[in-house]
Parts: C-alpha cells; sequence; structure tokens
C-alpha cells in the first residue's frame, strides 16, 4: 500500500512538468528525450491520471526522478527569462565593494588585504561575486572551493592557476597559453610570479570548505605577492574551519584581516525597492508596507532574496489583473511558501 501523501507529493510534482510541457508545446515524447528523468511517457500519464492507484509503481523511485525533473525545469525556466537584475546600491553589494577597495589601497608591503565576505544561503554571496567581476574586470579572477581541497593542495593551486590563464588569454588576446606546471612547487611559483605582476582581486567562494592546506595557501599569496584575496563563505561553517584548526586561523584573522563583511538576510527597506522596481502595484501604501515587513520577517525560514524573488515575480503577475489586495498577497506568499517547503521536505525525505 503506497503512502498518499507520497502520491499526492509525486502528482503535484508531474503537475508541474505538464505545466511546462505545455508552455513548451512539447509532444509526450518530446518531453521524455529533453527531460530523461520523466522516464516513459506510459508512466507518466499513469501518475497524472488521478484515477490510477498507481499499483506496482515504485513510488519512491519516481518521487526522486520527478524531483530531478522539476529542478531540470527551474534551470530551464530561469533560461528562459532575462536574467534577476542585481541592485549596486544594496547593501550586500555596497559594503562588499567598499571592503575590496579599501583592502586594495593598502601599501604592497602591508599584509592585510583579506577580505571575509560571510552570508547565510542565498543573502548575495553570488552576486557579491559578479558584481566584483564586472566592477573589476581586468584586475579580478574568481574561483570556488570544495571538499577536495582539504585533502589535495593541488587541486586548490590548479584552480587558481587555470583562473589566472583565463584571465592572461582575455588581456593579451592569445591563445598560446601555458600548460600547467606538474608538481605543486611549480605551480605555486608559476601563480606567485603572475600575481607579483600587478595587483589583482582573487575570489575565493564556498571558502568554507578550503582545509589547513587553503588556509595556509591564502597566508602565502598574501605574504608574498600584492593579491587582495576575497573569501566568500557561510558563517556556522566558516567558524567551524576556523576553530578547528586554531594556528591558522589566528595567522589569518590577526594582521592579515582587512575586514570581516556580513551580509544580512533581506532588509525591508530593501525589499520595498525590489517591489517598486519591479513594478508591483498594491492597493494602497499599507498593504504594501505590511507585504514588505512580512517578507522581511519571513526570508530567513523560506530562502531569504531567492524567496524574496519569487514571491515578487509571482505578485508581478498576478498583478496583471489588478493591484495586489491583501488577500491576492497572502494567496502568493502562501503558494511559494508551500511550494519551497515541499521541495524542502522532498529532498529531507530521499
Amino acid at each position: 500500500m503506497h503512502n498518499e501523501e507520497n502520491i499526492k507529493t509525486l502528482r503535484n510534482l508531474a503537475k508541474q512538468v505538464r505545466e511546462y510541457q505545455k508552455d513548451r508545446g512539447w509532444s509526450d515524447a518530446k518531453l521524455c528525450k529533453e527531460i530523461a528523468s520523466v522516464g516513459s511517457s506510459k508512466t507518466y500519464k499513469r501518475i497524472l491520471d488521478d484515477a490510477d492507484d498507481l499499483d506496482e509503481l515504485n513510488v519512491e523511485n519516481q518521487l526522486r526522478n520527478f524531483q530531478s525533473a522539476v529542478e531540470i525545469i527551474t534551470s530551464f525556466r530561469q533560461k528562459d527569462r532575462p536574467a534577476e537584475p542585481e541592485y549596486e546600491d544594496f547593501s550586500n553589494l555596497e559594503r562588499s565593494e567598499t571592503a575590496v577597495r579599501r583592502a586594495a589601497l593598502e601599501d604592497e608591503d602591508c599584509v592585510s588585504r583579506l577580505v571575509i565576505i560571510e552570508g547565510q544561503t542565498a543573502t548575495g554571496k553570488d552576486a557579491v561575486k559578479r558584481h566584483l567581476l564586472r566592477r573589476f574586470p581586468n584586475n579580478s579572477v574568481a574561483v570556488e572551493a570544495n571538499q577536495i581541497w582539504r585533502m589535495s593542495p593541488t587541486t586548490a593551486l590548479l584552480a587558481i592557476h587555470n583562473a589566472l590563464c583565463i584571465v592572461r588569454k582575455a588581456s593579451r588576446e592569445t591563445s598560446d597559453l601555458p600548460k600547467p606546471p606538474r608538481s605543486p612547487r611549480e605551480l605555486l611559483e608559476t601563480i606567485v610570479s603572475e600575481l607579483k605582476s600587478r595587483k589583482l582581486i582573487l575570489i575565493i567562494n564556498e571558502a568554507h570548505h578550503m582545509g589547513v592546506p587553503g588556509l595556509n595557501l591564502v597566508k602565502t599569496l598574501l605574504n608574498m605577492t600584492p593579491t587582495v584575496i576575497v573569501l566568500e563563505c557561510i558563517p556556522a561553517l566558516l567558524t567551524r574551519l576556523l576553530g578547528s584548526n586554531y594556528e591558522e586561523a589566528v595567522q589569518l584573522t590577526g594582521n592579515r584581516l582587512s575586514e570581516r563583511v556580513y551580509l544580512p538576510t533581506p532588509p525591508t527597506d530593501e525589499i520595498l525597492m525590489m517591489l517598486d522596481r519591479r513594478q508591483v502595484k498594491f492597493d494602497s501604501i499599507e498593504i504594501r508596507n505590511a507585504a514588505a515587513k512580512q517578507l522581511c520577517a519571513e526570508a530567513p525560514i523560506y530562502g531569504n532574496w531567492a524567496f524574496v524573488r519569487q514571491v515578487t515575480r509571482g505578485l508581478y503577475e498576478a498583478g496583471k489583473k489588478g493591484n495586489i489586495t491583501a488577500r491576492s498577497f497572502s494567496d502568493c506568499i502562501s503558494q511559494v511558501k508551500n511550494t519551497r517547503t515541499r521541495i524542502a521536505k522532498i529532498s529531507e525525505d530521499l
């Protein structure tokens, strides 16, 4: 006997797939080809048929398949619509850029050129990275740390080496790029030589994955080059990293630290600015202000700026039928919360 809640969730996921299929005008065969995790059209139709008891169907496996399908569709939809605008006067971007500029003004003999950007998921770390790369297009590179960095210093060195090659290709307009040296020592020497040639901003995203080798590499680059290093990380994971590597942490957060920036959860005033700039029209200023306050209160629970953007898109679409009322706002935010909660629960269960 199948769990009724699982069947209900599975059918809701399948209906989201069907909605996207209709938007694209795809046949069932085209859908199954483009999104392989849907499986066969026969099984897909069974799941959509509320009268089918799904007997002998492995519902748990299909939950995984259709969760994957919905994630793929989400990525497709992000490509279908224009990129979300990012506002340079928002605090997460402004404060981060100011901190990096201050670090870049330090004399080359001073090692205080480390900027730590901390923020919970969806508070704007990726937006900060993109903003810095746009602001300093000829003087910034970005890499992303992962758990392998903890075990293999060579992995980190190769990532930075490759990023520097990209910059050289763009600035010198040549495809004759050097092959990476084979040993960690040669890699480090090549990186140091390149970084000494001009002051660069090196952005390391997911920096809480670095481990001792990564922390020591950061110290070495600060000591031997004029580089400004920006570490982007989740606060709790960074605390764990620094706490378990006390000596390395003291050396980094002592005289090498220029500034530590904490990215806030979405504040009410910036939510109001986003609603206005996205042209969401409310029935009254009271409803508008109440909506922003509720979004501010619930954003940390449901996904910070990702949640706010999703609700804003829903309000904009709802506003095409008339100004947003208290009821239409409540319906929209409830729908987004339910969707995000359901997907999060499926991920936990699986």
